[in-house]
């Protein structure tokens, strides 16, 4: 049985059909206690099924005939495979459309990660669990070796092979779990707050206010961030909490955050607010940015100050549901005062619709408008219906 590479080129078909046969019989032991052996080990996750699995995957990248493949492949495994599951092995390349051979691929195919069930993670497993990660390696150059035999067989010299994609995928394994931790992700801030209220009625008045949200982290989005917005009286005490919830932060953005709410009790002397993400997903460019909102202004109606624009969406997918907040900024862009619409039927891909509300509370001074858009970032990749 051949053991190096670079004698594993112009081997005759003999010469390979016997290394394939030997190493089909080689043994590879780990756990002492429990004597495992990687070429048999499980009736459904084994060598021999795993080296039949790429052979035949490398002869199709080698644009052999079917008929040759097949026949190559019988006198390869004959002896070591049994009837059954040569056939079994031969239909299923027949058919790569298949649920078998999807099912077989994802065990044996040569791409793979860490804990996904395939044979070679499993091998991996196993072995930095009995501390004999180099005999996988060992294990592994042998398998690839033989099969380098077959892609170089005779006068063949591909440019590339199947085969090598094992060793790649098998190497970024080790580099993932050598790699140094990542750092945990950097708290959101509250950047900025402010607000203003409108006149007093009854027992309440209506509050506008708008918060600043820096997400920090430059390669990671924050997820599901629980917002509360403390509001306290002159003496300390709490006059109410807002609490709200946003989809998404785009890695090193800030959100403009508003809200418009009637508030019951004495008038507010201070505003305090807090951010906080149930997660982070990795994340180095921004997802949220394409809606615009063009021709944005606020007009004087009969009915009050109203805030205008139309919403234009620059993805290919529509979203279910967005939420458009905004701020009134002074000249020096103090935040004045913010709000929010809920757009529950959403917007259509590539989609633009007319956005108007209006302003319950009289801010003053106001010269300036900014927003953020908020939605469920999976709308992006979700199937359509």
């Amino acid at each position: 049985m051949e053991t190096e590479f670079q004698n594993v080129s112009g081997k005759g078909v003999g010469e390979v059909l016997r290394d394939i046969s030997e190493f089909l019989t080689y043994p590879c032991f780990i756990n002492a206690q429990k004597q495992i052996d990687l070429c048999t080990l499980l009736p459904e996750l084994n060598m021999r099924e795993q080296l039949s699995f790429a052979l035949l995957s490398e002869a199709r990248a080698q644009g052999w005939e079917p008929d040759a493949a097949e026949s190559f492949y019988r006198h390869a495994v004959a002896g070591v495979l049994g009837e059954e599951k040569i056939r079994e092995m031969v239909a299923m390349f027949r058919d790569p459309e298949g649920e078998i051979y999807r099912a077989y691929e994802k065990k044996y195919g040569n791409r793979f990660s860490l804990l996904d069930g395939s044979y070679w993670a499993t091998c991996l497993a196993l072995g930095i669990d009995a501390g004999q990660v180099g005999d996988i390696m060992r294990y592994l150059r042998l398998f690839t070796v033989c099969l380098m035999e077959f892609a170089y067989m005779e006068d063949r010299n591909p440019d590339a092979t199947y085969t090598w994609e094992y060793y790649e995928s098998f190497r970024r394994m080790l580099d993932e779990l050598t790699a140094e931790p990542e750092p945990d992700p950097l708290p959101l801030k509250v950047r900025a707050v402010g607000g203003s209220s409108a006149r007093r009625e009854g027992d309440g008045y209506v509050l506008s206010l708008g918060v600043d949200i820096e997400n920090p982290n430059a390669d990671r989005m924050a997820r599901e961030i629980r917002i509360d917005v403390t509001l306290k009286d002159q003496a300390g005490g709490v006059i109410a909490v807002i609490g709200e919830k946003l989809e998404c932060i785009d890695p090193g953005a800030v959100y403009h955050y508003g809200v418009t709410r009637r508030i019951k009790g004495a008038a507010v002397a201070s505003i305090s607010a807090k951010a906080r993400p149930a997660r982070y997903i990795k994340l180095s460019t921004s997802v949220m940015k394409q809606i615009a909102m063009e021709g944005l202004s606020i007009a004087e109606e009969e009915s009050g100050r109203v805030l205008k624009g139309r919403l234009v969406g620059k993805y290919d997918r529509p979203l279910r549901s967005l939420t458009l907040h905004y701020q009134l900024l002074s000249a020096e862009n103090k935040i004045l005062g913010g709000g929010a619409e809920w757009m529950l039927d959403g917007l259509a891909a590539g989609g633009e619709r007319e956005f108007s509300t209006k302003l319950s509370v009289p801010v003053k001074g106001a010269a300036k408008v900014v927003y953020s858009v908020d939605f469920n970032v999976i709308d992006l990749v979700a199937e359509e219906n």
